[in-house]
């Protein structure tokens, strides 16, 4: 047994040439063991062999080894060298040198589901606060190489602003748990442990699984199948430095998630990511996905498009790098945005920003209306004109249930060579804190101060933004954006994985409801619409975190429903025009709820003709009668008999 403890430990992983030698001085004496390793090496029965059993590879090996030797030495010396001191070996402890990537497979497989059940339940995300197991992030599968093993991680999105703390937690507790396995079984030494982290293909983020993705898709298209989030960066007023924060908050992002990031330039009446960015090989080139479809620039680790990238021959009014004004009206104007939203094969996209033109008109509507914004990022600077129109903007994204998740006060500040520093435009933007009530959705502890950097103007002036640039000097300015992309990152993985609280509706929106008076509550933002044809009625259904309740609504009863709050009106109250705005919140009037001028009480035919999605919003019904109109998600929820929890 000595013996065969020797050839399997030591002989046999040190190579076929050792094999040799041992097998040509010890032929004798492995001529009367040799049957009974082979059966021994592949009994667990035997407790000598416990742990040290040899795979069919290593008996082959020293079997045809054995049986080629031909020779034999005829110096007893050398036989007497090679006799081992039994009594040595008796008295001291058996060391295993052996490497991991040399295990059996039964052992193998046993190490690895030891090793990821452990760290997939030890380990906590930092930022969900989930362990590994419970998310699904972890392989069942270990590679292993050398002295060396990598657990694989697989992400639904690498925008993850703890990633590396991460890391180094799951490389602590394996190797913790490596050190027990190894005093357990002996081993002289463990692997070292290396963590390997992918992302999954994205897919467009919404309130919930259980909606349909291909309704989702079907309205975005085949170009924006693949973009997990969508974000926009706005401002109520020109010249704030939105483009700016737009352009360094996606290659901050991309620092995360090299080619993962998208960057579109929204503002179509003066577009600027062609001032911004000059990309090595700016040419816009066509798709095979579909017709007329183009694929968009990627510079840097960022896909970017702007209508001053495309061909001044295209027809659009200011596209080209040197093309005049973009004179043409709204409707127009929401056309170009939805053909370069839809037109393009933007890929795998963890996160697309949307650089949206100042102010809240058609174009800011025609982006929150079709497509799932997860969020916006307000840019404003210090002075109090600029902080009051910053309310309005996140008034208005609040309104169609889009969260602002964080804000940028722009040249706040500038420190004197002389010491000290300076607030020229004040301090307006802290007002922003008081913006955090019931009825604003607004984060304040997300607020950034940016200087007046000329460091950050000459890197615009350049071609080549501060984060893609990242100058020595620029430390300050960096931090800021590092700050800002984590903590959008941050927003968007707690949205992604249902953390996140999302508020529908509109102004005053509450985010649960409950039914019948019983104490389980249905968020508001998972509503999902549709028709029962045969019945001429409404499917509403809301989900809880225990289940889901479906309700049938009658035409009529929507129908006589305020748009926005869900509170019933009379027919009379219904013959109200559109246009009509008195007593009606500048947010509100935003949103295009009726599109009718009925001048009779009796409406002939409710049952509707089309309806559509509108973002996170609510539903735009489009009735037999001609009226088209937009019911938030609130009041969608109180016609299926939903009571506001209070």
């Amino acid at each position: 047994r000595i013996l065969v403890f020797f050839i399997h430990s030591i002989v046999i992983p040190t190579g076929e040439r050792c094999c040799r030698d041992f097998c040509e001085t010890m032929r004798p004496i492995a001529l009367q063991i040799l049957p009974e390793f082979g059966r021994a090496a592949r009994s667990p029965k035997l407790p000598f062999f416990r742990g040290i059993r040899a795979t069919d590879k290593d008996v082959n090996i020293f079997m045809q080894t054995f049986r080629s030797s031909s020779t034999m030495p005829s110096s007893s010396r050398s036989l007497r060298n090679a006799k081992l001191s039994t009594r040595s070996l008796q008295n001291s402890k058996p060391q295993y040198i052996r490497s991991v990537s040399n295990f059996p497979p039964r052992e193998m497989a046993a190490l690895e589901e030891r090793l990821i059940s452990s760290v997939g339940l030890v380990v906590q995300d930092p930022v969900l606060q989930k362990d590994l197991r419970t998310l699904g992030w972890i392989q069942k599968r270990i590679k292993f190489s050398n002295n060396s093993l990598r657990i694989e991680l697989r992400l639904p999105t690498l925008l993850h602003p703890s990633l590396v703390e991460l890391k180094r937690k799951i490389e602590i507790a394996a190797q913790e748990e490596l050190n027990r396995m190894s005093a357990e079984k002996g081993w002289e030494s463990h692997p070292l442990v290396d963590v390997h982290i992918t992302a999954t293909q994205p897919h467009p983020v919404v309130a919930r699984e259980i909606e349909e993705h291909t309704e989702l898709i079907s309205r975005l298209g085949p170009g924006l199948a693949h973009v997990g989030h969508f974000v926009a960066v706005y401002s109520c007023k020109g010249g704030v430095g939105k483009s700016t924060v737009a352009a360094n908050l996606a290659y901050q992002l991309a620092q995360m998630s090299p080619g993962r990031v998208g960057l579109l330039d929204v503002d179509i009446y003066g577009p600027s990511l062609p001032v911004l960015v000059h990309p090595k090989d700016p040419a816009v080139r066509k798709s095979p996905k579909g017709q007329g479809m183009i694929y968009p620039i990627e510079h840097e680790g960022v896909k970017l498009l702007s209508l001053g990238y495309v061909s001044p021959n295209s027809g659009v009014p200011g596209s080209g790098p040197n093309g005049g004004a973009a004179v043409m009206r709204g409707p127009m104007a929401g056309r170009v945005v939805s053909q370069l939203l839809k037109g393009t094969d933007w890929g795998d996209l963890d996160v697309m920003i949307l650089d949206l033109p100042p102010g809240t008109g058609d174009v800011q509507l025609e982006i929150c209306q079709n497509l799932q914004l997860s969020g916006a990022v307000a840019v404003t600077t210090p002075s109090k004109m600029a902080a009051t129109d910053a309310q309005k903007g996140i008034e208005m994204f609040t309104s169609l249930g889009v969260q602002t998740l964080a804000a940028v006060e722009n040249m706040a500040y500038f420190d004197c060579e002389g010491g000290g520093r300076h607030y020229p435009f004040g301090r307006g933007i802290q007002d922003l804190s008081k913006l955090e009530n019931d009825h604003l959705d607004f984060k304040s502890s997300n607020v950034f101060q940016l200087p007046i950097s000329v460091r950050t103007n000459e890197a615009n002036d350049s071609g080549a933004p501060i984060c893609l640039a990242r100058p020595d000097d620029a430390k300050e300015e960096l931090l800021v954006f590092e700050q800002l992309a984590n903590a959008v990152s941050k927003e968007l993985l707690l949205i992604q994985n249902g953390v996140s609280s999302e508020h529908i509706g509109g102004l005053g929106s509450p985010h649960t409801v409950t039914f019948h008076g019983e104490a389980e509550e249905f968020d508001v933002a998972t509503t999902h619409m549709s028709v029962d044809s045969e019945k001429e009625a409404f499917i509403v259904r809301l989900f809880s975190e225990k289940g889901a309740t479906q309700v049938s609504v009658l035409g009529e009863d929507l129908r006589f429903r305020h748009p926005k709050t869900g509170e019933k009106m009379d027919q009379q109250s219904n013959k109200q025009d559109s246009k009509t705005t008195e007593g009606v919140s500048l947010a509100e009037s935003m949103v295009d709820h009726h599109k009718h001028d009925s001048q009779s009480t009796q409406l002939p035919t409710l049952f509707p003709v089309k309806v559509d999605k509108k973002g996170r919003y609510g539903y735009s019904i489009e009735w037999a009668d001609g009226a088209t109109i937009i019911y938030s998600m609130l009041s969608l929820a109180k016609a299926a008999g939903g009571e506001v929890k209070t």
